[in-house]
């Protein structure tokens, strides 16, 4: 049996302002623009505690709440920590699905039997690793398959864990609102209703299906069988978008000692490197991230001649960078990442033939097949090198 997790970050945009500045933790801060037709964007939870909500409009959250912190859409911090999440959680199991900047599903079906761990144990871990490494909440649904498990990640938050399976998902997801069954969107929910299609038992009971159908058209079947508890859709490691693996840390104390500072670029370059080859994922090129303080930062990137993950290399690239950049100024945060990943079994690398230094038994291998055409065809084909090193000797007669 397949045992899915989906795992959602809570209140994503937020709490990332929370994770990058702890002076916000607990207070009601909303995303959005700061003029009179802004929306709100992402509201935290001490905000929807007023009744505000993310499409409200930004001048009734602040009638709501006189105390409201706006912060402006950060999508540099957003991707950044969006990327880490997911490169955190492919180290428990590569078999993963981002479905969104905050969201994701994941099959731990073979790492559970592995590691004879519970799946709740297993969530409880993650959880707990995700806000200790980047201070993010996330609530995790557990379950049979990809809708069920979607399901159950949105029943507690934050911090939640649901499991939903054969025995109780009657019980827990039929009596919910047809407005909530994912896959029903805000237009469709109102027509149903006044089918008398009200909740998800409805959507399950077949005497409804004709109605379904009139509303859904070919869909119908679909959200009938999930509804059931049916959804045969597997784990999409094509949509795993992942472009970088990185690590980041905040210090404890803002400081500019230099040994301190290079002992925690070896620590962020080695996870990168064993993260990077875990996934069998390797990259060509290396960023570092230098933060002095909540509003003035540095990031500096520089390519490799060849895909890598090696530390060695890494740890090298991202020293060269920090030594070139470094003001000096007391280091609020530093990271490394390693970008343009791709993995190492799609990688093909270019062989020149004018590469003096192309290993031996790729010389033999070029040279081979080159005699073979020759012989067969009674062609007098050379590769390019040769012929530069003819031309060469030539003008050294000369």
């Amino acid at each position: 049996m397949q045992i899915i997790f989906h795992i959602d970050l809570n209140a994503f945009y937020a709490s990332a302002e929370m994770a990058n500045d702890s002076s916000l933790e607990g207070k009601p801060l909303v995303i959005s623009g700061n003029n009179r037709r802004a929306i709100v964007s992402t509201a935290s939870y001490e905000a929807r505690k007023y009744g505000i909500h993310s499409a409200m409009p930004l001048f009734q959250a602040k009638q709501l709440c006189k105390n409201l912190i706006i912060k402006p859409v950060n999508f540099d911090l957003y991707r950044r920590l969006s990327s880490q999440f997911f490169e955190l959680i492919s180290t428990y199991s590569p078999l993963l699905e981002i479905a969104s900047i905050d969201e994701c599903y994941v099959d731990f079906s073979n790492y559970i039997i592995e590691h004879n761990i519970h799946p709740y144990k297993l969530a409880k871990i993650i959880q707990n690793d995700v806000l200790n490494t980047l201070k993010l909440k996330c609530s995790i649904g557990i379950a049979p398959n990809k809708f069920m498990a979607k399901m159950a990640s949105d029943m507690k938050k934050p911090m939640g864990i649901t499991i939903l399976n054969k025995s109780n998902y009657k019980h827990l997801l039929w009596p919910l609102d047809v407005s909530e069954m994912f896959g029903i969107g805000k237009k469709t929910a109102p027509k149903l209703k006044e089918m008398g299609i009200l909740t998800i038992g409805d959507v399950a009971n077949y005497d409804n299906y004709n109605k379904l159908r009139q509303i859904i058209g070919k869909n119908a079947l679909l959200l009938y069988r999930k509804a059931n508890g049916i959804d045969i859709s597997k784990v999409n490691t094509e949509k795993n978008e992942l472009k970088s693996v990185g690590n980041s840390t905040t210090l404890q104390y803002d400081t500019n000692d230099i040994e301190t500072i290079y002992e925690t670029l070896r620590i962020l370059c080695s996870r990168v490197s064993f993260r990077a080859k875990k996934r069998n994922l390797i990259g060509n090129s290396i960023s570092i991230t230098i933060k002095y303080s909540r509003f003035e930062s540095v990031t500096r990137q520089t390519p490799l001649i060849d895909y890598i993950n090696e530390y060695e290399i890494i740890l090298s690239t991202a020293k060269y960078l920090f030594d070139k950049n470094y003001s000096g100024k007391p280091l609020r945060l530093i990271g490394v990442s390693l970008n343009n990943v791709i993995n190492r079994s799609s990688y093909k690398k270019q062989v020149s033939l004018f590469d003096k230094n192309i290993e031996k038994n790729k010389i033999k291998t070029t040279d081979a097949v080159i005699n073979k055409i020759n012989s067969e065809n009674k062609y007098h084909l050379t590769t390019a090198s040769a012929l530069l090193n003819k031309s060469k000797n030539k003008y050294r007669k000369e």
